[in-house]
């Protein structure tokens, strides 16, 4: 099982998780391609990995770029 990646909005002090509409949920407005940023996911309990490992279940991933 690969880790799934997951885009945010990435301009501080918005860090939204960004749906398929690529408008922030929190902040409303679209974010250019500066602010976004690529984060790893469990696909399993959908949780932000931490050194590719999820806080949750314990599994380990392999980054998958």
């Amino acid at each position: 099982m690969e880790a799934k990646l997951v885009m945010h909005h990435d301009d501080p002090p918005c860090e939204a998780r960004l749906d398929s509409n690529y408008c922030c949920p929190e902040c409303g407005f679209p974010p250019d391609m500066r602010c976004m940023a690529l984060y790893f996911y469990c696909p399993t309990c959908d949780m932000k990995l931490k050194d590719m490992k999820c806080p949750i279940c314990k599994q380990t991933f392999e980054p998958t770029y």
